[in-house]
C-alpha cells in the first residue's frame, strides 16, 4: 500500500532557525531513515521533499465562477507541512515502525487513494 506522510513543522522550530549542527543531525536522521526503509522487505520511498514555509504558498481557488490566485497559506496556523514522504509499505504497522527512526515531527499519515 502507498502512503503519504506529512511532516509537520512548528512556527517556533523552523529549519532556518536550527544551528548547522542541528541541521546536520536532522539530515543524518533522514539518511538513516532512507537506509531503514531500503532494508525493509516490501518498503520503498517513492518520493520525499522538504517544503518552503507557508508564507511562500500560493492558493488557487474558485470564487463566483472564476479562479482567484492569492498569496500565503490556505489558513493561519501555528503548524505547517514542512515536508512529505510517499512510501510503499505492506501495512500501517510496518510504516509506523519505520517512521520512528525519523527526527521528532508530528506526522499525518494518509493512504494514497487507489485510482
Amino acid at each position: 500500500m502507498r502512503y503519504t506522510v506529512f511532516l509537520v513543522d512548528y512556527a517556533d522550530k523552523r529549519w532556518e532557525d536550527l544551528t548547522e549542527a542541528e541541521q546536520a543531525e536532522w539530515m543524518a536522521q533522514h539518511e538513516a531513515f532512507d537506509a531503514v526503509v531500503a532494508a525493509r522487505e516490501g518498503c520503498t520511498i517513492v518520493a520525499g521533499e522538504a517544503l518552503t514555509g507557508g508564507d511562500s504558498a500560493t492558493v488557487l481557488r474558485p470564487v463566483g465562477g472564476d479562479v482567484v490566485l492569492t498569496d500565503g497559506p490556505y489558513t493561519e496556523a501555528t503548524e505547517a507541512i514542512g515536508g512529505f514522504y510517499v512510501i510503499e509499505a505492506p501495512d500501517l504497522d510496518v510504516l509506523t515502525d519505520l517512521l520512528r527512526s525519523l527526527p521528532f515531527y508530528v506526522m499525518e499519515i494518509r493512504p494514497v487513494a487507489p485510482f
